[in-house]
């Protein structure tokens, strides 16, 4: 079965090319995560352990490798989805999701925040399943903006199906440097907690369609910053860092309000 089960893998790989690509680190996933209210934000690093377990299948999770000339529309998110495998293996069926080899980052948001939505936490296990999904969105609303898991990597194809060689290079020579630049400020600039939080904007959502709009927003901030760094060949400033930071964490406050 465990041979079976590699050459499907082994299948996916081929037929569905992904980006090996992280996050921002963990420090920062934390900071955004405890500035939004959430009780253990170490926890928000989470989804990156788990991701480690089946990369494969799991990494698109947390990027989506739009084309450089992408404008991220609720429509847009709609486009990039899983798809429903079934593998047999002795005679049983089992159902594997399949994400879009460009990434679902945007759709996984928003398939998380509707489960959150709908539990009735009056039961005691879907008390901790909405504590499950907390952390969870946490993370990925981190990911979001985050300017280079909204852009080209590797020789990857991106959302529109051509590869970006330079920027996809660029990318993958730069994606560690990104994960860890808002780290460096937290570490040097003794305002930084200042800024974030003027920074911080208030956001309501009523609904799914309101919160596409919001990821529609970031991740288009995003991609305009990636192009930039990539055009001038450097990483995000502290400005911009604090931009896409602090949007995160007001994105992530207004689904913790929806949802209570």
């Amino acid at each position: 079965m465990r041979e079976k089960l590699k050459y499907f893998i082994v299948f996916l790989i081929l037929f569905f090319p992904i980006s090996i690509s992280h996050a921002w680190d963990c420090k920062t996933h934390a900071y955004i995560a405890k500035k939004a209210g959430i009780r253990i934000p170490e926890a928000a690093c989470m989804p990156d352990i788990i991701r480690d377990e089946n990369y494969d299948l799991l990494a698109p999770f947390h990027y989506h490798d739009a084309s450089p000339d992408t404008v991220v529309t609720p429509e847009y998110i709609d486009k990039f989805g899983i798809k429903e495998a079934f593998l047999l293996v002795d005679g049983k069926n089992f159902r594997i999701s399949v994400p879009h080899p460009a990434g679902v980052l945007y759709w996984k948001i928003v398939q998380i925040y509707e489960k959150m939505k709908s539990l009735d936490r009056t039961k005691p296990d879907n008390v901790l399943a909405y504590e499950y999904y907390l952390v969870s969105i946490a993370h990925y609303i981190g990911d979001l903006s985050q300017p280079l898991h909204n852009f080209p990597y590797g020789d990857s194809p991106a959302s529109d199906g051509k590869m970006y060689e330079k920027e996809g290079y660029f990318n993958r020579e730069y994606h560690i440097k990104f994960d860890e630049a808002f780290s460096h400020y937290l570490n040097t600039s003794a305002d930084i907690h200042i800024k974030i939080d003027n920074a911080i904007k208030q956001i309501k959502l009523s609904s799914k369609e309101d919160l596409k709009k919001e990821i529609s927003e970031i991740a288009n901030s995003a991609i305009k910053i990636a192009n930039k760094c990539y055009n001038e060949n450097r990483l995000p400033n502290e400005e911009e860092l604090i931009k896409q930071i602090s949007w995160s964490i007001s994105l992530l406050r207004a689904v913790i309000i929806s949802t209570n």
